[in-house]
């Protein structure tokens, strides 16, 4: 993930996401590790993509782990009380 995510991709990634984690359930993973470290600057459409992935991820059993989640969306997880969401 290099970049920023805008408002405007989220219904296209989105729909990606769910054929992801869809296919990586069927191909019996249970593990997946996604890092954010080229995430140039975050927002609320990016946090927003990061819990549906956490939330899919959890529906198929798959334990998701985020690493070097940028400081810009820790904070925004923080004050909306989301971050436990983002860890597992």
């Amino acid at each position: 993930m290099v970049g920023t995510i805008e408002l405007n991709e989220i219904k296209r990634l989105s729909a990606e996401a769910v054929l992801l984690w869809r296919e990586l359930a069927r191909n019996g993973l249970d593990q997946v590790e996604i890092d954010l470290s080229g995430v140039e600057s975050a927002n609320s459409a990016t946090l927003a993509l990061l819990l549906e992935c956490a939330e899919l991820a959890r529906e198929r059993s798959i334990r998701l782990t985020y690493r070097e989640l940028p400081e810009a969306l820790t904070r925004l997880a923080t004050v909306s009380n989301l971050l436990p969401l983002l860890e597992n």
